[in-house]
């Protein structure tokens, strides 16, 4: 293990939210193994996944928590392990209640057998504005599959808008996501899963093993979305695919919030790209929200696109201006 750093040169000057506790470690639960070997040697003992049980090498956790404290969004607990960690928290101009958040991964991405694992807790009212500063970058896994999962709970009235960066599964990977979102009463979710075939510019388009993809939202006890997406280039030819056609690159943005309806599908269907260079569609969801699907050749198109549609109803369900992050 390695061992614990000092906290007290850690924490930025930036944070002036109080209540704040905040508790970091360079610590990680590790167990060695050759990383070029074919598999895990024999005796060592492995962690585990707890989701699907497989074993890791590294895990990274993050974990934060809101709270609506003197009329603005606070966060009023924190904690992560290297290489997860927290970028920079700060207001949006115009002075409201909203807390913008950026996260980080300082090490190259998710590594063979590597488990990034990360818990958010939003109180009732709050409002958080949710990204990264890059992409997840998953690396070769030559011995142990690597996953992500995050978990969301939204509390009464409380709204997370998460756009992350896109999620890049690199050649000779086999990883997984998933994100479950639980959402109180009068909550509010705007998210965007945008996800590439490889590093396309370097010519890996789908030259990963495996990838897997969950993400589940639920509304109290009622499944909203429950979205599954799975890929193995070599016994799923993508050329052959429905799902994917010729594109490289797919978006999901998923948007639930209270008193959605075919008026605002409308609105959402008037701000779809034309067909192209991308293809799009947008629905209802059987819970009153609204899921949209865009199929793309580059990253930031997605991106924007998906910032472009929710910003369509943004002002009238939020009260608030267009919604830009700067990085």
């Amino acid at each position: 293990m390695y061992p614990r750093s000092s906290t007290g040169s850690n924490i930025n000057t930036w944070m002036t939210m109080l209540p704040l506790h905040i508790c970091i470690h360079t610590a990680m639960n590790m167990a060695l193994t050759h990383i070029n070997s074919p598999s895990v040697p024999t005796g060592t003992e492995m962690n585990r996944n707890e989701s699907t049980g497989e074993p890791v090498t590294r895990r990274s956790e993050l974990r934060a928590t809101f709270a609506f404290q003197g009329e603005r969004t606070v966060m009023t607990d924190r904690y992560y392990s290297a290489p997860l960690r927290f970028s920079r928290s700060f207001r949006p101009p115009g002075g409201g209640t909203e807390l913008c958040v950026y996260t980080s991964d300082v090490s190259p991405g998710v590594l063979n057998g590597d488990h990034y694992h990360s818990e958010w807790e939003l109180g009732e009212g709050t409002h958080v504005m949710l990204s990264s500063t890059s992409a997840t970058r998953l690396h070769p896994t030559p011995s142990i599959p690597s996953s992500v999962n995050h978990h969301f709970r939204l509390g009464k009235g409380a709204t997370l808008e998460y756009f992350p960066e896109c999620v890049i599964p690199f050649k000779g990977s086999s990883s997984s996501l998933a994100v479950t979102f639980e959402l109180d009463e009068q909550a509010i979710l705007a998210y965007a899963d945008i996800w590439s075939a490889g590093r396309i510019h370097r010519g890996e388009a789908f030259q990963f093993e495996r990838y897997r993809s969950l993400t589940e939202i639920w509304q109290g006890k009622q499944l909203a979305v429950w979205d599954r997406f799975g890929l193995e280039p070599a016994t799923d030819d993508p050329k052959h695919s429905a799902s994917l056609l010729h594109y490289t690159h797919t978006a999901a943005l998923w948007i639930i919030a209270p008193g959605l309806g075919t008026a605002e599908l409308e609105q959402v269907r008037s701000a779809l790209p034309p067909d192209g260079r991308m293809l799009a569609g947008a629905s209802l969801l059987a819970t009153g929200g609204i899921g949209v699907r865009i199929l793309g050749m580059a990253a930031w198109e997605l991106q924007e696109q998906c910032l472009q549609i929710w910003n369509t109803l943004r002002s009238q369900l939020l009260g608030k201006e267009t919604l830009v992050f700067r990085k």
